[in-house]
């Protein structure tokens, strides 16, 4: 027995200097994530002053516990024009409130055959699931490849392959159904076949390359029904076939009206007026079906309550329905929120997080 608990003791010292190492590492690499935004950002506002570095770092020392949640902040007070208290750093988020709003059921999220299991409602584009190099039909029912490509080539002209686990536009696959090959396809990984969505012409006027993305922020409130509380549109370039991460253009849009903000956002968060692609002016378009949008995420989200905040990817296709992309009940972020509409998270205790034992 003496044996065994020692054996056990050692492993647990193992795990959380593993755990540390790792916490570390991320703070590290959120830093230098953070100070070359400020950088960028930096070209288009005057350094940030004394008097808000200060506030900065009183809040994340006094409020959230730790000194180190600063830098997230300095780059929000830059890009927003001041400091504002309420805010959450997206590092904070990671560490603290992500484990304990999203993790375990939001982790269903990167599965994505079972997206259709999950949501009751008809705004689905999924079309077949591959596991374990085997395919599937949304009811569960296997199809043969061959079979399956007949049907798709009869109905769907391009075809959007996603991986589970895929993240910021990474391990999706843009292809032709006559180009398509079921079993390289598997060969990649379990994943979703879903049809290409036809996407209302309000968005391929910025791009036509790409089909544009709504992301709406909800979350579980306390007395335990779904809220938005934040709005953004994700364009595309001319070069992507899918909206990406590292390349995409940000746009708040309003949560009452659905109207999109006057300024957009690069990935490094400068800023721009216009999509570079047809030099488009964002201010004052108001996004097509949005409370439509804004009522199915919010349906969607009290069929599963017990995740408490998602990352919806929506859009309204040609026909003015909403379509589902995917859901993000595990990482999603919550910078851009926080810099064009924030606070977003006020009133949800999430600031207390820290002070509690995990």
């Amino acid at each position: 027995m003496m044996h065994f608990l020692q054996s056990d003791t050692l492993k647990n010292i193992v795990k959380l200097g593993s755990k540390k190492a790792l916490l570390w590492r991320y703070h590290r690499n959120q830093y230098s994530f953070v100070k070359k935004r400020i950088k960028a950002v930096l070209t288009e506002t005057r350094p940030l002053g004394e008097t808000e570095k200060q506030l900065c770092d009183a809040y994340a020392q006094e409020v959230l516990g730790w000194r180190g949640y600063a830098p997230w902040l300095y780059l929000y007070s830059l890009r927003s024009g001041g400091f504002k208290e309420g805010w959450i750093p997206e590092n904070y988020f990671y560490t603290e409130v992500m484990p304990r709003v999203q993790v375990g059921y939001g982790e269903v999220s990167n599965l994505r055959c079972l997206t259709h299991k999950i949501f009751q409602a008809d705004v689905h584009p999924d079309l077949a699931y591959c596991i374990n190099g085997n395919w599937y039909l949304p009811g569960g029912i296997p199809v043969s490849e061959p079979d399956l490509f007949a049907q798709l080539s009869k109905e769907e002209e391009r075809l959007v392959y996603k991986l589970d686990n895929s993240y910021q536009g990474q391990g999706i696959f843009v292809v032709r159904t006559t180009e398509l090959q079921l079993a390289t396809m598997a060969v990649k990984g379990n994943g979703v076949l879903q049809r290409y969505i036809d996407q209302h012409t309000f968005f391929k006027q910025f791009t036509s390359a790409s089909v544009a993305c709504i992301r709406l922020n909800t979350v579980i409130a306390l007395d335990g029904t779904p809220e938005l509380r934040g709005a953004f549109l994700r364009l595309g370039q001319a070069k992507d076939t899918h909206v990406q991460y590292f390349t995409e253009i940000a746009v708040a849009i309003n949560l009452t009206t659905g109207v999109l903000d006057a300024t957009g956002y690069h990935p490094n968060w400068t800023s721009c007026r216009q999509h570079p692609d047809h030099n488009i002016s964002f201010e004052g378009l108001e996004v097509p079906s949005f409370q439509d949008a804004v009522k199915t995420v919010l349906a969607l989200h009290s069929q599963i309550p017990m995740v408490g905040m998602i990352g919806w990817d929506v859009i309204v296709n040609d026909k003015n329905r909403v379509v589902l992309m995917e859901w993000n009940g595990y990482g999603s972020d919550v910078a851009f929120s926080e810099i064009t509409q924030g606070p977003c998270f006020t009133g949800l205790g999430w600031e207390h997080f820290h002070k509690k034992a995990k």
